[in-house]
């Protein structure tokens, strides 16, 4: 029995594929928030985002990727559980699969502590971006050392920062400011990006010497104008423009996974839902892009 057997379950899915070709991408969603510390429900994440999905469209004018003529398969979602180890064990040995299969993945959240498991099992040459409004270097927070508040401490710990830059941070304690600073953590914060205009050329500096990609992406990173159904909502954050142009940006780069977190239908007006399928939508894309372009 396969790990992806093992732990995940059959859900309404968006499976669709083309007769000769293979999936783009390998979809499962993580209906987990069991650690949320204001607003409870993004384990009806995954779920919302695949019902957006279907109500979209997509092809993408941008990239000239039209999804409908591609093949992506989807998992299902990870078993319920409450036990934040177990997740993260969980979601780890399936990234681990897909990865030795030579697939690529993305992972519909549910909330950030499943970075933690789905970031260490990719490829070592792997940058990760993260974009998120905030820092989660608390060493511990509401009696949880491995948390949403903290999952990005429990990963620098173990693999220090040097691989991980982190787009629109503009919330955290004066504590995950200063560790910040101390672990060399690359940070394109709200505040670099009001005095530079091209931030994402921040971004492509920091990738040059990185050949994959994993995209971790938060989306309380978005100001609540435009992604108002998320747990912990902070304003002044990025539009849906800019978050964009810096996911294009990363065009001619290979793709290898990506997550999108923390969406919470419960307080969403159907808004949030679907700039999160748009997002994954570009993703998918981007990581067709550099299939191709690793053939040719």
């Amino acid at each position: 029995m396969s790990y992806k057997d093992l732990f995940l379950t059959s859900e309404p899915l968006i499976t669709f594929i083309k007769e000769g070709i293979k999936p783009i991408t390998n979809i499962f969603g993580v209906p987990f928030d069991s650690t949320v510390t204001f607003r409870p429900g993004a384990r009806f994440g995954p779920d919302a985002i695949r019902q957006a999905y279907m109500k979209i469209e997509v092809y993408s004018p941008i990239l000239d990727v039209d999804s409908e003529s591609l093949s992506v398969l989807d998992l299902g979602n990870l078993k319920l559980t409450n036990n934040v180890e177990d997740m993260v064990y969980s979601v780890g040995k399936v990234v681990t699969e897909i990865v030795q299969e030579g697939g690529t993945f993305g992972v519909l959240g549910g909330e950030h502590t499943l970075t933690f498991g789905t970031y260490l099992p990719v490829l070592k040459d792997t940058a990760l971006i993260i974009f998120d409004a905030h820092l989660d270097l608390r060493d511990e927070f509401a009696g949880l050392k491995l948390s949403h508040a903290t999952f990005l401490r429990r990963l620098t710990d173990k693999i220090g920062a040097e691989s991980i830059v982190h787009i629109g941070s503009r919330a955290a304690s004066r504590e995950e400011w200063k560790i910040a600073d101390k672990i060399g953590l690359s940070l394109i914060s709200m505040q670099t990006m009001y005095t530079i205009a091209n931030a994402e050329k921040l971004l492509l500096d920091f990738l040059k010497d990185f050949e994959n990609i994993y995209v971790s992406i938060d989306l309380d990173v978005l100001d609540p104008s435009f992604a108002p159904g998320v747990g912990n909502p902070e304003p002044d954050g990025l539009s849906v423009h800019k978050l964009l142009d810096f996911l294009y940006s990363l065009k001619e780069k290979r793709i290898i996974g990506f997550d999108i977190v923390e969406l919470t239908p419960l307080y969403d007006n159907g808004t949030t839902a679907v700039v999160a399928a748009k997002l994954m939508n570009e993703l998918m894309s981007l990581s067709y892009l550099s299939q191709i372009n690793k053939k040719s």
